[in-house]
């Protein structure tokens, strides 16, 4: 899943505001493609925020999904949602000066006579937009775009009594499937990859759209593992695969797990690929402090099932809009 923009207008529904940058002309937006991860990627590093759209692969992976194109700001990155006639912007992630890409962003904006709204901040982003403009946005909390994050060795360990049942349920699938095998993710596991998809597929047509648009940024994730710097895991049994789940390095000490999918009638298959996967990456990355399992969009199901692994912390995600205007 990806933290998609909230088009919801939940912001006070106050007179457009106008920003006024004389000297600031919008910026030149496209989509992001493979080649620009190279100067992208940099920039979302130097954010270094564990959110799930601060690496490349989420906003690649699910950018036509969303209607997201991208542009450079000095030494920030821009991105810019559209659905319909609506217009939102993501923070600008990077270093460098922020108040030229807010000022890109409101000549944007103006373009199509909408005022400025900012998706998915977290509390950071949140208090370094407020301090570069006070009093010029209002926000509102977005409890569904809220990415869950978790302790890396807890999920590897499944210790307490919390987290029994998951315990319970990794011990089952050992004892019942013993030639279970959990290896990383290469090129060679692409096609049966695919072939599991499918078959969760068919028991998910009532996602409609959201279901080709997940196919398409799965298939772009398998098909470029190496070139995106990807992390994955595949689990074995019965001669067969089961699950397979795909990650990626995310700011300084976290990862973001994009996709898990595994046989769900097989019992256990789920939890055992969640925790031989963190597993995996605790060897390879020892100093990792958070696990980002996304957010739950409002879905009940989904929001018990991402409760029910006790996460350390609801990363707050915040929508903001102008309401005052500013002269720069």
């Amino acid at each position: 899943m990806n933290t998609a923009p909230n088009f919801t207008d939940c912001c006070t529904r106050t007179q457009p505001a106008v920003m006024f940058c004389r000297k600031t002309s919008a910026p030149v937006f496209r989509p992001l493609q493979l080649a620009d991860r190279s100067w992208a990627a940099p920039l979302l590093q130097a954010e270094n925020t564990p959110a799930s759209n601060g690496c490349f692969g989420t906003l690649l992976l699910w950018g036509k999904a969303y209607g997201m194109e991208a542009a450079r700001v000095e030494d920030r990155l821009l991105c810019r949602y559209t659905a319909g006639s609506r217009h939102d912007y993501a923070y600008p992630s990077g270093q460098g000066s922020l108040k030229s890409a807010v000022c890109a962003a409101f000549a944007d904006a103006a373009v199509y006579g909408q005022p400025l709204r900012f998706v998915g901040l977290t509390t950071d982003q949140k208090e370094r937009l407020e301090a570069e403009f006070p009093g010029v946005f209002a926000f509102t909390e977005n409890r569904d775009a809220e990415d869950y994050l978790y302790e890396p060795e807890k999920l590897a360990t499944l210790s307490g009594r919390k987290l029994q049942s998951k315990r319970n349920h990794c011990n089952r699938f050992e004892a019942e499937q013993t030639d279970w095998q959990f290896v990383p993710l290469t090129n060679d596991h692409v096609a049966a990859c695919k072939a599991l998809f499918e078959s969760w597929a068919a028991e998910h047509q009532d996602l409609g759209s959201d279901l080709e648009h997940e196919r398409q940024a799965i298939w772009l994730a398998l098909e470029n593992l190496d070139a995106l710097q990807l992390e994955g895991g595949v689990l074995f049994a019965g001669g067969r695969l089961v699950a397979f789940t795909i990650g990626e390095l995310c700011g300084a000490h976290s990862v973001d797990v994009h996709f898990e999918k595994a046989v769900a009638e097989l019992n256990g298959a789920y939890p055992m690929v969640n925790r031989e996967y963190v597993r995996m990456m605790l060897k390879r990355h020892p100093d990792l402090v958070y696990i980002n399992r996304e957010e739950d969009l409002g879905l009940e199901n989904l929001r018990k099932a991402k409760l029910s692994y006790q996460p350390v912390q609801l990363l707050k995600r915040y929508n903001a809009r102008a309401v005052a205007p500013v002269s720069v």
